[in-house]
């Protein structure tokens, strides 16, 4: 059987997502996209994951495609054929993973282990937080190419880093190092690199010990606010509110500081609860 170029751990409501070809640096395949695809998708339909961390094997986060096998005609990302098929697979495999981390209905941090190049740099400022190895780069890679990026650079960039920086990024192809990119605020946190599992994995649970559905509608109204007038976004606080202040969890939370102390451990929390407020959730 193949080595999985997608691996998924899942361990105390966190799953971590790790894109597995060290020995390219994790440069895509048709077969690595199909596998991350299933992945968000599984995590995403998971009731006892809380956090997603998305990280890369060995020593890189991702080098965007595999330009040795497309130069050899070995598993060809984009198929030599019409312009309307190749829009097709684009859609189909990179855009559709930037589109599922922003979508995933849970939390993601973007573990940055190392070179986050091209689709690697645009999925790591896709996730909602990162902390980075000092060891972390970013670069565009497509201008490099001779093309124009495909999985969502000119969205991300202004939002995270500003007009100004964001073009030059796009129009050189320069590098962004760490200690840069965490003065732009790229980074949550910036950490040695071997601290930067021990202390993604404390921001996770410090984030899965919250409660799951205020959480939820938090990150669909940031990203709705990106898009939206504020009265919208008013108008959807108001809704989120009254749906959370008729969970258990909220119930909890208020018992335990009238009474001086921590809310009772979420862990066995009962899943036909959650649907149910799932189902009244899904306007957001």
């Amino acid at each position: 059987m193949a080595e999985k170029t997608i691996l998924v751990k899942k361990q105390d409501n966190i799953a971590t997502i790790i894109m597995n070809r060290p020995e390219v640096m994790n440069a895509l395949n048709h077969t690595m996209f199909m596998e991350f695809l299933a992945a968000l998708a599984d995590v995403n339909q998971d009731e006892n994951i809380r956090v997603a961390i998305i990280t890369g094997a060995g020593k890189a986060f991702c080098a965007s495609a595999d330009v040795e096998y497309e130069s050899k005609g070995k598993d060809a990302l984009l198929p030599d054929t019409e312009i309307e098929e190749g829009i097709r697979y684009i859609r189909h495999t990179a855009q559709a993973i930037t589109k599922a981390i922003i979508d995933l209905e849970k939390p993601t941090i973007g573990m940055i282990n190392g070179a986050a190049v091209g689709d690697g740099f645009d999925w790591a400022l896709a996730c909602d937080l990162r902390v980075g190895s000092t060891n972390a780069r970013f670069m565009n890679a497509f201008i490099r190419m001779g093309i124009a990026p495909n999985s969502g650079a000119p969205w991300l960039y202004p939002k995270l880093m500003g007009l100004t920086k964001s073009f030059e990024l796009l129009y050189t192809g320069d590098w962004l190092k760490a200690e840069e990119a965490n003065k732009i605020g790229l980074f949550n946190r910036l950490v040695a690199p071997e601290d930067l599992e021990k202390e993604t994995l404390a921001l996770a649970h410090k984030i899965a010990e919250q409660a799951p559905i205020p959480i939820r509608m938090m990150k669909r109204q940031v990203y709705q606010g990106l898009q939206t007038s504020f009265d919208v976004i008013l108008d959807l606080a108001g809704d989120a509110e009254m749906i959370c202040v008729k969970t258990q969890d909220h119930k909890e939370a208020l018992a335990a500081f009238r009474a001086k102390r921590k809310p009772p451990s979420r862990e066995n929390r009962i899943c036909e609860q959650r649907r149910s407020i799932w189902s009244q959730s899904e306007r957001f």
